[in-house]
């Protein structure tokens, strides 16, 4: 059995267990993109369409067959994510004390945008949902809420979350969202964000950092938003984080925010890292999810895979002493394993995140 094959044998006898319900050609055909993703790592839907196991060498028929599937109502996005991010999440909080969840946005070309929400993994993310838009400025509250509650339905019950984000998430209405749910927060807020004071004049962030603050319990904001802040300034930086947040602040509750660095990690194996996702020429919001949905699927073997290899060797080689961190999943998009039969021996001896 090729590569390849083993790739598409193995993705499809997971899908049929996460989506019993779903037509077997979609399954199908789904595994097939997945596997081509892996191996040729590019979102040009021709060079995806060049690495498929078709009965038909011609190019055209090849990419039709691709922009079909895109095309498909029959599949749902968010259908099929609920079955991968649900597995995760619940296994992930059968080992954490606090599941962190981060969001931000990313550019896909010089007409889309990406609105994501990951899931923080060891030292990888990975992706849970999103939704495309055709802008070329942030995408709003609105989408950021519809999106996070989406996110929120298929969280285990009782389980406790922490969201983190960067300064475009830094608003009133974010922060009371997540203060109505429960949810812990890390987010960073804007320097010039003005602060109500009991006594004198009110000041911004940046000037209650020159003259001292380090901790703000309970700030109150111009905006109406009220929030624990903390600040820190690391040597070597040109900008201070503010970080509002959900408890009482302090240094290393302040540093939490830097979990949130593991997304930008995740977009660079969508982007040049991996994927190549600014190749593609789509230019239709549903087939642009949809090919995401491809990527992430693909992502999540690759960040499975690359960990469970780290695992096993790392118990193997547990007295030893410490070795130097190298990323497990490199070698998964760069083509090491994908373009082998290496990968396809991989995936068929080990379930999708059965390493945790």
């Amino acid at each position: 059995m090729s590569g390849f094959k083993g790739i598409v044998e193995a993705v499809t006898r997971d899908l049929e267990k996460r989506l019993p319900k779903q037509r077997a050609m979609q399954r199908r055909k789904l595994s097939e993109l997945v596997g081509g993703m892996l191996i040729c790592q590019t979102s040009n839907l021709m060079g995806l369409s060049n690495v498929l196991d078709r009965p038909t060498e011609s190019a055209e028929a090849r990419y039709n067959y691709v922009e079909r599937f895109l095309k498909n109502p029959l599949v749902g996005t968010e259908v099929v994510m609920a079955a991968y991010a649900q597995d995760l999440l619940v296994r992930l909080e059968k080992h954490h004390l606090t599941l962190v969840l981060m969001i931000d946005q990313s550019k896909v070309n010089a007409s889309f945008e990406v609105l994501m929400v990951s899931v923080r993994l060891r030292k990888r993310a990975v992706p849970v949902f999103w939704v495309v838009k055709e802008t070329k400025g942030g995408i709003g509250f609105s989408e950021q809420k519809a999106l996070l509650e989406v996110v929120e339905g298929w969280l285990p019950e009782g389980c406790r979350v922490m969201l983190e984000g960067d300064r475009f998430y830094g608003t009133a209405e974010l922060v009371g969202w997540c203060q109505r749910q429960g949810w812990k927060y890390r987010l960073h807020l804007k320097g010039n964000l003005c602060v109500y004071q009991d006594q004198g004049p009110n000041k911004t962030l940046d000037q209650l950092k020159t003259d001292g603050k380090r901790t703000l319990e309970k700030a109150r904001f111009r905006s109406g938003m009220i929030t624990h802040v903390g600040t820190l300034h690391e040597p070597g930086h040109d900008e201070s984080w503010y970080i509002a947040m959900d408890s009482l602040p302090n240094e290393y509750k302040t540093r939490d925010y830097g979990l949130r660095w593991e997304i930008e990690n995740m977009f660079s194996d969508f982007k040049s890292r991996g994927f190549s996702l600014m190749q593609t020429h789509i230019r239709f919001v549903d087939r642009l999810e949809k090919l995401i949905l491809i990527l992430s699927i693909a992502l999540h073997w690759a960040v499975s895979l690359g960990l469970s290899h780290e695992k096993h060797h790392q118990d193997h080689a547990e007295k030893r002493g410490p070795k130097k961190f190298s990323d497990p999943i490199s070698p998964l998009l760069n083509g090491v394993y994908a373009s082998s039969q290496d990968a396809a021996s991989l995936i068929n001896h080990q379930e999708l995140y059965g390493f945790i």
